[in-house]
């Protein structure tokens, strides 16, 4: 029996939120979740496992029935869902009564369920995380242990669980084939295969590094092991770093044009934290709006420094602050350490700022 799982979409989530590509970022995400059902039809699985967190909020009925659109398109694949803590499943929920289609399993329970899929060969437990409920992963597994349904070899266990310590306490000494597992922003494979996270199959944030995707695997119906295992990556956008290093003789023209060009090798379509460094000539206007338009960058840090002329501004100010400023980091030194000539460096941009705003009166 082949199955695929995944856990932690969160849709409706957007860290981009505010930016000029929130919309697109909303669509990218929803689109990974449809390039999902159609890899479960593209290799015959017939079960897919979506352990908790496909929103990041309560679900409304129109979201639901967009859902069921999709599944409802691979028949042939059973699906159980089980809700996870971002789900935000209450008492109200719409999802509670919402009319499935025939293939999809997801019983709205305070507790523990069992499903029993005698087509595969296979019985999945599983336990959603309920806002009004203290049930969790002790409750399931000492469920699934005084289970003594035997008829079944494939035995799955579905949960929302954060906790790898939890998981591995709970399931590491119980006789089932595979415990798909949620909760997690990155994939883990836990017990050699037999427990896993999937993480999101989409990043979440900045924070959030590495591949990302779902979990694609075979179960014996002989034995009810899983003989083959395979992380897939899914994601359509990765959240990437992009240091810059910038010297005293670098104008803005060649900046964009830089910045541009390595954007281009890693990928337009990803999300960036530019980070200056290195010199800078101390009259560079620092202006992204022109490349912030067309890349998407959430963030410029700039760590550079302006590369200031300290004897030339020495003799231009000998006796006012500038000077005295500049005197009194020199005095007694025959070389400037790096931490003089930072304090050096910010001290005299702060003077010569204020110096502008004041209307250049020291």
């Amino acid at each position: 029996m082949r199955f695929i799982h995944f856990s932690d979409l969160r849709l409706g989530h957007n860290a981009e939120s505010g930016r000029r590509w929130e919309q697109d970022r909303n669509d990218e995400i929803f689109s990974t979740l449809k390039n999902i059902i159609k890899k479960a039809e593209e290799l015959s699985c017939e079960l897919l496992i979506i352990s908790g967190d496909l929103f990041s909020h309560q679900p409304v009925t129109s979201e639901l029935e967009s859902m069921n659109r999709l599944f409802l398109s691979i028949p042939g694949t059973e699906i159980v869902m089980v809700t996870g803590r971002g789900d935000m499943i209450r008492k109200n929920s719409p999802i509670l009564s919402f009319n499935w289609a025939p293939n999809v399993h997801f019983e709205p329970k305070d507790g523990p369920v069992k499903y029993r899929l005698p087509r595969l060969g296979a019985v999945v437990y599983g336990i959603s995380v309920f806002e009004h409920s203290g049930k969790g992963t002790k409750e399931l597994s000492e469920f699934i242990a005084e289970d003594r349904d035997e008829e079944l070899l494939i035995r799955i266990a579905a949960i929302w669980e954060p906790s790898s310590e939890k998981a591995e306490e709970a399931f590491s000494g119980l006789d089932i084939s595979y415990a798909a597992l949620g909760g997690k922003e990155s994939h883990e494979e836990l017990l050699s295969g037999k427990l896993c996270y999937s993480g999101g199959p989409e990043p979440a944030s900045m924070s959030d590094g590495g591949p990302h995707g779902i979990y694609v695997g075979d179960i014996s119906g002989a034995s009810g092991r899983v003989v083959k295992l395979e992380f897939l990556p899914m994601a359509s956008v990765t959240y990437m770093p992009l240091a810059i290093k910038i010297n005293k003789n670098t104008d803005m023209e060649e900046l964009n044009e830089l910045i541009a060009s390595e954007i281009e090798k890693r990928g337009n379509k990803n999300i960036y934290r530019l980070r200056l460094f290195g010199n800078r000539d101390p009259k560079l206007d620092l202006d992204f709006s022109g490349i912030t338009g067309r890349y998407r960058i959430s963030e410029v840090i700039d760590e550079t420094e302006p590369q200031y002329d300290f004897e030339a501004i020495y003799d231009e100010h000998p006796y006012d602050l500038l000077g005295y400023y500049i005197n009194r980091i020199r005095r007694n030194r025959t070389e400037l350490t790096e931490l003089d000539r930072k304090a050096m460096y910010y001290g005299i941009d702060a003077l010569l700022r204020t110096s502008e705003d004041d209307g250049g009166q020291q």
